[in-house]
């Protein structure tokens, strides 16, 4: 049987209906506003959402780990009632894409009276749309299955949660006025430093003397820059340092390995190795943001802006099918040990 026909047997039944439902608000913010899925940061007027085409994997994730638990209901009064729920979020999503002046609305209102910084109102936005689309997701998984199948389908919510709450604290609390978590932009930046001196970047502790392409000097969190393409300097706060998409995915990745049927200690191992994977590709990510205003282009909006997601997003794909892959071949190779020693 072909990976195909798995996945067609799989998905094909009655019972994967509601998923498709689950899915219509995100593919609808793509239809109608596919800018925004090639920015993971805020760019003029536009908000990215491509964090959203990430919850495409979540829920078939957690459908395939709880797929025989799950049972369609045929209560006509339910399934009513999620058609309009779900179009109450599709007109929602509808004035937030086209509707400009409510857009700006809104902007001047959280600013004003609800004490968002006048630096990141758009934060507050996403935000709201995030939380939007967990709350439709909790609604409908209890009326399209049951009640208590929202604690089966549970990592779609938490990333959006989640997404959503660190996206608040950027609209509250922008820049470097959390502490605790400007804290994590000296520890990853200080790994990039070192990685750039590998490199053949040089070092400086003071901006005085010769400054030979490439180099660098790193003052809190700023820095300095002189490359091939002239200079830059780069600041750096901690929702643009990549904290907010290492804390995201983290829980993420600790949430489907509590869910992972195996032993503990594969549990925490797959656990801590999925955290570590996920800070240095953080790590990665600027170190190549770093390389491209060096040897590219001074204008790294669009670089800035698309290489994030793009890496966490596959990095994800990449152990979450590597740790699919090893407990597939355990059970074989269990059984292969225990047919050896019978023998």
């Amino acid at each position: 049987m072909t990976w195909l026909q798995r996945l067609k047997d799989e998905y094909g039944t009655r019972d994967a209906v509601p998923l498709l439902v689950l899915l219509v608000p995100v593919i609808w913010l793509i239809l109608i506003d596919p800018g925004s899925f090639s920015l993971v940061w805020f760019w003029g007027r536009q908000i990215g959402r491509a964090g959203f085409a990430f919850i495409f994997f979540l829920v078939a994730w957690d459908w395939h780990d709880s797929r025989h638990n799950l049972k369609v209901t045929g209560t006509r009064w339910r399934q009513v009632l999620a058609l309009v729920v779900l179009s109450l979020v599709l007109v929602y999503y509808w004035e937030r894409v086209v509707n400009s002046a409510w857009t700006d609305y809104l902007r001047v209102y959280i600013t004003s009276r609800m004490g968002v910084s006048q630096e990141s109102p758009l934060s507050f936005l996403l935000a709201a749309d995030f939380v939007v689309y967990a709350l439709y997701f909790v609604v409908i998984t209890a009326l399209l299955y049951s009640p208590s199948a929202a604690s089966l389908l549970v990592t779609p919510v938490i990333y959006a949660l989640g997404s959503g709450i660190l996206d608040m604290m950027d609209a509250f609390f922008p820049e470097d006025s959390l502490a605790f978590l400007q804290v994590w932009v000296y520890v990853i930046w200080n790994v990039v430093i070192l990685i750039l001196g590998v490199l053949g970047f040089h070092s400086v502790r003071t901006p005085f003397g010769p400054m030979p392409p490439p180099t660098v000097l790193l003052e809190g969190n700023h820095l300095y820059l002189w490359g091939f393409k002239g200079f830059i300097t780069l600041v750096i706060f901690w929702p643009s340092s990549g904290v907010v998409s290492m804390i995201v995915y983290s829980l993420v990745i600790v949430v489907l390995m509590v869910k992972l049927e195996t032993t503990r200690k594969r549990k925490l191992a797959y656990a801590i190795v999925g955290a570590l994977g996920t800070y240095l590709v953080n790590v990665t990510r600027i170190t190549m943001i770093v390389l491209y205003v060096t040897y590219i282009s001074l204008d790294v909006e669009a670089f800035h802006a698309s290489i994030g997601e793009i890496l966490f997003i596959c990095w994800i794909f990449a152990y979450l099918l590597v740790v699919i892959r090893i407990e597939n071949r355990l059970p074989v190779r269990s059984k292969c040990e225990n047919m050896t020693t019978v023998n």
